[in-house]
């Protein structure tokens, strides 16, 4: 059986520990977070009456012997936490995207897992949700043809009068750009959109051209062009991820955030309907849009004709918290049997390189190839980001 300590229990780690609950693999055995009546209520809610609470991370590596890590903080943290555990010596970190706030963090990270035998994973949900799992089976199988691009539409908003969500009021870490490293959608959420895009796509990005709207509460509009490296043979293939808010939606509850793709092939075009608003989920209670015919998850136009896909699939299913289950349960048997997580260390890097070049592209006004973005330039002041386009 894993020992797994949860490093904090803010309100994402309800998501994150699904894949342990009732697990014959691995069960959470400790957590830690500054505020103890904040873990004592998780692990109440996890039903682990056996779990031991620290409120120091070291203090936990020191006295538990863990086998997995779940790193779940503020993401300026990230960094010396997985060292850390790394060096405590288990066998896996998982941790929270983005995983650093720079590409020497990154690099640290990734080199203190490979010195001491430690499988790093960032935490990359999208890749494990089932609507998408399915997209990547058609596309990958040739359904569309060879495929030329890939766009991602992030669509989100506040009902009218409704408070901002805790992460996006003043003074919350997640909107200083020293903690954060980026804005909260184009970097935060937009990990989702930049891995996802990599993924469908098979392709790294090559080069990108941003604009941000810099007047708006947050880092929206915005709208990230990016054309993918090419294969021996390619035809070129591009990325549009564009992002749009509203504060004054017309919606049964108080956030809204959700997410639509749009994949053309040289035969076809495949469309995907809905992920973190999908299904049965209880904080969008009152939505909808998954049980229209309108929203299917997967629609394909071939031939002429249009299919649809996934149609008799279960709102618990089309729920995103099945992706969270899905991710943990394939971490667990990375660090039990062997092998390379889906979303790694690397994986995670090239990630937060993208992001870099989105945000350094938006304050300069120009396009930025991905070979410019590397830990040397970010010692000379060269990729700094220095805004996080968010005026709240």
């Amino acid at each position: 059986m894993l020992r797994v300590g949860f490093i904090g229990a803010g309100t994402i780690s309800d998501e994150n520990a699904r894949g342990y609950l009732d697990c014959a693999d691995a069960t959470i055995v400790a957590v830690c977070d500054p505020d103890e009546a904040r873990a004592r209520s998780q692990m109440r809610r996890w039903n682990l009456p056996e779990a031991a609470y620290h409120g120091d991370y070291e203090q936990m590596l020191d006295r538990e012997a863990l086998d997995i890590v779940e790193i779940l903080t503020p993401h300026h943290l990230h960094c010396a936490q997985a060292v850390r555990s790394a060096q405590a010596g288990v066998k896996g970190i998982s941790v929270q995207k983005p995983m650093a706030v720079n590409l020497r963090e990154c690099d640290s990270m990734i080199d203190a897992c490979r010195r001491n035998g430690v499988v790093l994973k960032v935490y990359e949900n999208f890749l494990f949700y089932p609507v998408f799992r399915t997209a990547k089976e058609l596309v990958d199988h040739g359904l569309i043809g060879d495929l030329t691009s890939i766009r991602v539409h992030t669509i989100g908003g506040l009902r009218q009068g409704a408070r901002w969500p805790w992460c996006w009021t003043p003074g919350s870490w997640a909107l200083d750009v020293r903690k954060s490293g980026f804005g909260p959608l184009v970097g935060d959420d937009g990990h989702h959109k930049f891995s996802l895009a990599r993924w469908l796509m098979g392709r790294d990005l090559e080069k990108v051209s941003a604009w941000i709207e810099p007047t708006t509460p947050l880092d929206a509009p915005a709208f990230i062009r990016g054309r993918f490296r090419s294969a021996p043979g390619d035809r070129p293939k591009y990325a549009l991820l564009d992002f749009s808010f509203s504060a004054e939606l017309s919606i049964p509850f108080d956030f809204w955030l959700d997410d639509f793709v749009e994949v053309v092939g040289s035969r076809g075009v495949l469309w995907i309907n809905q992920c973190s608003a999908a299904g049965d989920r209880e904080f969008f209670k009152g939505n909808q849009m998954s049980r229209s015919p309108v929203f299917p998850p997967i629609a394909v136009y071939l031939d002429g004709r249009v299919t649809t896909y996934l149609d008799e699939m279960s709102p618990s299913e089309r729920n995103w918290s099945s992706s969270f289950v899905a991710s943990t349960k394939h971490f667990i048997e990375v660090v039990r049997q062997g092998g390379d997580p889906i979303s790694s260390g690397a994986d995670g890097r090239e990630v937060v390189r993208s992001i870099i070049a989105a945000f350094v592209s938006a304050q300069e006004n120009r396009d930025v190839y991905l070979d410019e973005i590397t830990a040397e330039a970010e010692e000379d002041g060269r990729c700094e980001v220095r805004t996080n386009f968010c005026n709240l």
